[in-house]
Order: structure tokens, then sequence, then C-alpha cells
């Protein structure tokens, strides 16, 4: 459990950095209480736990995806091309939450792209 504790916070540290200036400027946006996230990185606290929810919508994942949960295929009723497609997502969890609806953007134009071209296809 503790590990499972260690792994969110480095996990969520990593996305405050990537997000926000500092560290006030997350507890402002969050409404916390000044050196909450000093003592996040310090272990002195894991209130955060409590806020995965909130977290989540903030940073604009998963709440499975904030606790850094492995897929299982064994599972799951996803095919090993969705499988593939979420982890290749995840990876991204360090970029800025701009930069990740951008290149989420950019995919499912792509994608549209191509199921247009098929249809078009379908058709003549």
């Amino acid at each position: 459990m503790r590990e499972d504790i260690e792994r969110v916070r480095e996990h969520l540290l990593s996305l405050i950095d990537s997000e926000f200036p500092s560290d006030a400027a997350f507890e402002r946006e969050m409404e916390l209480a000044e050196k909450t996230v000093n003592n996040w990185r310090r272990g002195r606290s894991a209130s955060f736990m409590r806020m995965l929810p909130r977290l989540s919508e903030v940073f604009g994942v998963t709440v499975g995806e904030l606790m850094d949960i492995p897929i299982s295929p064994d599972s799951s009723e996803l095919s090993d091309d969705e499988l593939e497609l979420i982890s290749l997502y995840r990876k991204t969890h360090t970029l800025p939450k701009k930069m990740r609806l951008a290149l989420k953007d950019t995919l499912e134009s792509t994608i549209n792209m191509y199921l247009a071209a098929k249809e078009g296809r379908s058709r003549k």
C-alpha cells in the first residue's frame, strides 16, 4: 500500500511540475492551504489520496491514469490495438495539459480523416 501511495505521489508531483509554474499556483487553483504541496513533497502528508477525483479533473486524466494503474489485458475486453493506444497516450502524462489536448485533437482528426477516406472509397 505504501508503495502505491509513493507511486501516486511521484506521478502527481510530476503533473504539478509540468502544469503549474509553482506549487503556490497549484495550491491557489485547488484552494489548498499554503505549504500543502511542500508537505506532499516531503512525505509528511498523503492528503492528495482523498482528492483523486478532483485532481483527475484538473489534470484532464482519469483517476486510473493519475494512480498510474497498469492496463491489464487479461481483465479487459479491449483489443491489442486499443490497449497499445491507451498505453501510448498514458505515456504523455508528463506533458502539459494543453499539449495533451492538442495531441488528443490531432489523433481524433487523423482517425476521422481515415474514416472519411474509407467511406469515400466505399461509395465509388
